[in-house]
């Protein structure tokens, strides 16, 4: 692939960070010509794991950076990322500069981060830096926002509703190694539960000023009398933070505490609306920070899911960032989604227990 034209030195430099950030990368290879390998090792030398380099039936090196996670991908570089795959990077020579210049190294274990990070802010200047870090702490930065924009008072954005259309998976959808369903990602495990929570609060939102399109779509009126037990409410009290304890005789470490836990655990759903005249509804919210066709469920949310039949709801949340452009996310709601989805066809994967005597 050609060099890349950066736009200015600081969307490289944001690129960078965005790069190193933990978590984002989920490898980075190199293949070189066949008879190439001890030449390799000797121009990367200690910048590469035992699996790499390679070797293929090539005329030159062949780099490529393997993302896990996409969320908050500055735009530039989203626009260099194969199209055929999504997440992967191709140019060699822009990955040649990260390993050789800053640090990264062809591997599939985590990137050193910290490292990373020393190495750029020792060799470019001040402007740089702060693109470096705009990248770099994207995610930390995108967590804040979104959260103190749902603790506003004013009237949020109301939602576009979009109609359940049946998607299947291809070999091309599982070649991707994208992360949207919270399996593999660059946000922290607390900010995957922070995030979630943050869907349930704009879905509870909906539900306490009645909004007509949410509730037409869950078969109640803008009359409908209801309640509403949403299991997460008073999450924003949540924090998660490092304390340092007398853990070890010797000496003291920092272990990470928080205050609150994910009070929908063994419910089987996040919000249960009971009519006046009716049955219970259960409502389960899956949320993307952006459009992204993959969620996944725990045992308990299947089985209620099963049980529930009609009077349960799965609502993918989608787009939720442009909440933060005051412009509306977009919602898919589907009644009994055990009936709608739990095929194969519209599985990624799946995992089993099974026992035997």
């Amino acid at each position: 692939m050609a060099e890349l034209n950066w736009p200015s030195d600081e969307d490289k430099y944001e690129a960078i960070g965005y790069l190193a950030a933990p978590g984002v990368i989920a490898s980075i290879e190199a293949t070189v010509p066949k008879g190439q390998k001890e030449q390799f090792r000797k121009e990367y030398k200690n910048k590469y794991s035992d699996e790499y380099p390679y070797e293929a039936d090539k005329y030159g090196k062949q780099f490529r950076i393997y993302l896990n996670d996409t969320d908050g991908c500055p735009d530039f570089l989203r626009e260099n990322l194969d199209g055929a795959y999504g997440n992967r990077l191709n140019n060699t020579e822009f990955i040649d500069e990260l390993v050789k210049e800053y640090g990264f190294k062809f591997t599939k274990q985590p990137q050193d981060s910290n490292s990373i990070r020393k190495l750029v802010f020792n060799q470019v200047s001040s402007p740089f830096i702060e693109a470096f870090d705009k990248g770099y702490k994207g995610y930390n930065v995108f967590m804040q926002r979104i959260g103190d924009y749902m603790k506003k008072e004013e009237e949020l954005p109301l939602p576009n509703l979009l109609q359940y259309k049946e998607q299947t998976i291809s070999k091309r959808t599982e070649k991707s190694i994208f992360s949207g369903d919270g399996s593999v990602s660059a946000y922290t495990p607390f900010q995957i539960l922070e995030f979630g929570w943050i869907g349930e609060e704009y879905i509870a939102y909906l539900l306490r000023i009645k909004d007509a399109t949410l509730l037409n779509s869950i078969g109640l009126s803008e009359d409908s009398n209801y309640e509403v037990e949403w299991f997460n409410q008073g999450f924003q009290n949540a924090s998660e933070r490092i304390v340092f304890r007398d853990l070890q005789k010797n000496g003291s470490c920092g272990e990470f505490v928080k205050n609150w836990d994910d009070q929908s655990i063994g419910k089987g759903c996040d919000i249960v609306v009971t009519p006046t005249n009716g049955d219970s509804i259960l409502i389960e919210v899956k949320s993307s920070r952006k459009s992204y066709p993959f969620f996944s469920m725990t045992s308990v949310e299947m089985q209620e899911m099963e049980s529930k039949g009609n009077r349960y709801v799965l609502i993918k949340l989608n787009n939720l960032e442009r909440l933060l452009q005051d412009e509306s996310p977009d919602i898919i709601v589907i009644m009994n989604p055990y009936e709608e989805l739990f095929h194969p066809k519209h599985m990624k994967e799946a995992t089993f227990i099974i026992g035997g005597k």
